[in-house]
């Protein structure tokens, strides 16, 4: 071969190779900017995680310390309700104690312990006392008016017709609006005015 043949040649793959290196120069800070973008990008991303795992931790705190709380309250409910329901209990033994004793006379003396009775007895004594005061005496002597005893059933006329019904003592407090306790000690009055 010819010397000038091999120049040319070499001339040619000189040249060829000058296009081709910048190409490959090119081509690679393309792709070292892309790593760069994805590690910027991965690194933002992973500080995002770790803030919203951040957040999420102090959510879930805040979230115990409310159910901690939350738990407290309910507790302190369910003693003052267990309280409540043992002066309920109470009351109700009482009552029921005032309610079995035989004569008239020891109702009027348990009674003073509860207080429900104690008011019923009260008022039956206020409501007699108002009745027998507003008729003259001078009517009663001349014979014009005769005192009447009202009765324990003409007072509580609804409470006795929801009785009759065969409602329960629950259900006749509720509608009448009298407490459980006095229902039962009506009633027991008006079985004791009967016989």
């Amino acid at each position: 071969m010819s010397p000038w043949i091999i120049i040319v040649v070499l001339g040619a793959c000189a040249i060829a190779y000058a296009f081709i290196m910048p190409r490959r120069d090119k081509e690679q800070q393309p792709s070292h900017q892309l790593v760069q973008e994805m590690e910027s990008t991965l690194e933002h991303y992973m500080t995002e995680i770790e803030e919203d795992n951040d957040a999420l931790i102090q959510r879930v705190a805040e979230l115990k310390g409310e159910a901690t709380a939350a738990d407290q309250r309910m507790q302190s409910q369910l003693h003052e309700l267990q309280q409540r329901l043992d002066q309920l209990e109470q009351q109700k033994v009482t009552t029921a104690e005032v309610i079995a004793s035989p004569p008239v006379e020891s109702i009027t003396g348990k009674a003073s312990e509860g207080l429900q009775a104690q008011k019923l007895l009260d008022s039956v004594r206020a409501e007699n006392n108002q009745h027998f005061a507003s008729v003259s005496e001078s009517q009663v002597k001349a014979g014009f008016l005769e005192p009447k005893r009202e009765s324990i059933k003409d007072r509580y006329k609804e409470l006795f017709r929801l009785h009759d019904e065969g409602k329960s003592m629950d259900s006749i407090s509720r509608q009448t609006g009298i407490q459980l306790g006095e229902v039962q000690l009506i009633l027991q009055l008006a079985e004791r005015e009967e016989s």
